[in-house]
């Protein structure tokens, strides 16, 4: 990682949740959860990630208005997923290492509990909207998921 990435990096890991804008449904522990799973769908590497893209103000945002009927799978999922990290890990999903994280949501997406894995089911789902969408939908800041497919100047005339 070169030395402007490295500095990037680390404002973004030491920046709360909330800095690109008030959260709307999440309360800042749900957002860092959602958004912990998020970043695992879809993790930054040798380009942007769920968190560059501002996923997590997309879904946020969404629940409030048209995603509104998924509110209540978010409301009862979170508490669960968290409750099955810390039986399995004894550690808050958010607390677990990347490696870990990524390791228990493969156990939830191949697992027993139908509850979980399609609460799962919608976070990704969710995520890839935030990501790949338009920005004015409140994810892919910056165009950054446009960017980096290269679309970002076809795609002009799709950002509202």
């Amino acid at each position: 990682m070169d030395e402007i990435g490295r500095r990037t990096f680390l404002a973004l890991a030491a920046a709360p949740i909330h800095a690109a804008g008030p959260l709307v449904t999440f309360t800042p522990a749900e957002a860092k959860l959602v958004a912990s799973v998020c970043d695992c769908v879809i993790p930054a590497g040798d380009g942007p990630g769920a968190t560059e893209a501002g996923v997590i103000y997309y879904i946020d945002r969404q629940l409030s208005g048209p995603l509104e009927r998924f509110q209540q799978a978010y409301r009862t999922g979170i508490p669960r997923l968290e409750a099955a990290c810390r039986a399995r890990h004894g550690r808050s999903f958010s607390a677990l290492d990347a490696e870990s994280r990524t390791s228990f949501l493969q156990t939830i997406e191949s697992g027993g509990d139908a509850d979980l894995r399609g609460f799962f089911a919608i976070v990704v789902d969710h995520t890839m909207q935030g990501f790949y969408g338009a920005p004015s939908h409140g994810g892919n800041r910056d165009e950054v998921s446009w960017k980096m497919l290269g679309i970002a100047d076809v795609m002009e005339g799709h950002k509202h």
